[in-house]
């Protein structure tokens, strides 16, 4: 088996295993990344340790459980993990761009809604706003209304 520096998922040509050589002559911008069921892209250590992991629907960045990009250090403990929805960072139950620590505790966070970056303060304040609103009704950023349905 060769050594595989990444995997990708794509609509046309299903699972591709690529080691570094084919990956250097890869030509992304070609594929759509897309997985339903799992990350659509997989970077590895030489180790064969995970060390980045991308979720993507039809080429954008997306994952509505969890974050959409993930990097490990090399013992496998989450480096940093990033929120996205429709390729925009993107979270509204917490910090959306999260970098830790190798012992696991929080380096620094991020907020973000609907690609926007917001100061702690103006997320939080923007946040308690949306929970005021009725259920069937909720901000999510000045422009954009959801309807729950």
């Amino acid at each position: 088996m060769k050594n595989v520096y990444v995997t990708v998922y794509t609509k046309e040509q299903g699972r591709l295993d690529l080691n570094k050589q084919e990956y250097n002559n890869f030509n992304f911008e070609s594929v759509i990344k897309h997985r339903t069921d799992g990350p659509a892209v997989i970077y590895y250590y030489e180790n064969g340790s995970v060390w980045h992991e991308s979720y993507y629907i039809n080429n954008k960045l997306h994952k509505e459980d969890g974050p959409a990009a993930i990097w490990y250090y090399r013992y496998g403990s989450v480096w940093r993990e990033y929120y996205y929805i429709n390729d925009k960072c993107h979270r509204i139950d917490g910090p959306a761009a999260i970098w830790y620590y190798k012992d696991g505790s929080v380096e620094s966070e991020e907020y973000y809604i609907n690609g926007k970056k917001y100061k702690k303060e103006d997320y939080d304040n923007l946040i308690n706003e949306i929970k005021a609103l009725p259920k069937s009704l909720r901000l999510i950023h000045k422009d954009w209304w959801v309807r729950e349905l």
